[in-house]
């Protein structure tokens, strides 16, 4: 697409971050990606630039599309903000897809790679092979996979720039309807100052976030809008929020509608419509 100029991507922006910001955590893995360990904002920098360069090494080129299909927050965070850092643009598969679906998105999309972890590794690779999409990164190290922590030995590269038209994530609507939605760099802008605006985070946080829901878009820009802050992004799940509440401190939780916080937890919900 043509648009009128660069535009500064959240990921840009996280990268310039990270010196400042040194060990200040930025995310702590409940889930595939780095389990039960922080990441600082500093080594979060790093992982985007070595993770960018992999994906490049990989074949992953401007404006080439590479599925998510991840269990968890973190693991979402970083699969989406590595393949912004090499040019890509991430499509975020819900959780609730079957293989039939995800084969279907994989296909309708064009994707060439698929980023997955955890439990859904085994379902990923089947509707990578019906979709033709032959490589297959893993935060896990599963059999037929390709290791996340591969990519972040093959040299660095600063994030991509991008145009504000260009697409910067390819959501559908997750009942199988092959209908793609495409966001746009400017429009992912517009919904940050909406949100940031309707659901206050501050870098004081501890912001603990449910699994990945929906078409992602919300979502997405919820976690983005903790990490520029300077929060710290907790993954956890709805069943354990007392428990990582009470681990982490946590102060605020990006959650589903419908999800029940319990009065006694103290923590401020931001619901993550889509």
């Amino acid at each position: 697409m043509t648009g009128t100029g660069t535009h500064t991507t959240v990921t840009q922006r996280l990268v310039s971050l990270g010196p400042a910001r040194g060990e200040h955590p930025a995310l702590v893995g409940g889930g595939a990606a780095w389990p039960g360990r922080t990441l600082s904002y500093a080594g979060l920098a790093m992982i985007l630039q070595t993770a960018a360069a992999g994906l490049a090494r990989r074949g992953v080129r401007s404006q080439d599309i590479v599925g998510v299909y991840v269990p968890d927050a973190v693991s979402y965070l970083l699969a989406v903000h590595a393949v912004r850092a090499a040019g890509g643009i991430p499509c975020p598969i819900g959780r609730d897809a079957t293989v039939a679906m995800m084969s279907g998105q994989l296909t309708d999309c064009g994707a060439r790679l698929l980023i997955t972890a955890g439990p859904r590794t085994g379902d990923a690779l089947r509707a990578a092979d019906d979709a033709w999409v032959r490589q297959v990164i893993s935060f896990d190290e599963e059999p037929g996979t390709i290791p996340f922590c591969s990519l972040l030995s093959m040299g660095w590269r600063p994030p991509a720039p991008a145009d504000p038209d260009e697409v910067a994530l390819l959501p559908y609507p997750g009942d199988g309807t092959l209908a793609a939605g495409p966001v746009s760099y400017r429009q992912l802008a517009v919904d940050l100052q909406r949100l940031s605006a309707s659901a206050p985070i501050t870098g004081r946080d501890v912001v603990l976030a449910a699994p990945p829901n929906g078409n992602g878009r919300d979502y997405s820009v919820l976690l983005d809008l903790a990490l520029l802050e300077g929060a710290t992004v907790v993954a956890a799940c709805p069943e354990s929020l007392p428990d990582a509440a009470r681990a982490h401190g946590g102060t605020a939780a990006i959650v589903h509608p419908g999800t029940s916080i319990p009065a006694e937890l103290d923590l401020r919900a931001v619901t993550a419509a889509c």
